[in-house]
């Protein structure tokens, strides 16, 4: 396997993000269609694996100070979905968009 450039960690990063995004966009589709919610269950979960793969697959020797300091962006908002997806799960409600999700978009540019 070729050494991954710390560039292409942080590609990778912002693919992982642009997934949970996704992801996001289906929540917010849920709370007008409740019936969605075990579509979105999925996509969600799907959207977490695969980041958690891509992230997985950074090695240490890509590490620099903006390849984990993107890599915690990608973190708290996977987290952060993780949090609403289990509580879709739990109420069946996808909330109203008032989460921490969003602020999360800031630090994209990091």
């Amino acid at each position: 396997m070729a050494e991954m450039s710390a560039g292409a960690a942080l590609r990778q990063l912002k693919q992982a993000q642009a997934g949970l995004k996704k992801a996001r966009q289906l929540m917010r589709q849920g709370r007008e269609n409740p019936g969605l919610t075990p579509r979105i269950v999925d996509a969600g979960w799907a959207s977490l694996v695969q980041t958690h793969r891509l992230m997985a697959e950074i090695p240490r020797s890509a590490l620099d100070e903006a390849v984990m300091t993107q890599q915690l962006s990608v973190q708290r908002y996977a987290t952060a979905l993780l949090v609403r997806l289990r509580r879709l799960l739990r109420t069946g409600d996808a909330g109203d968009g008032g989460d921490d999700l969003d602020a999360f978009d800031a630090d994209d540019d990091e």
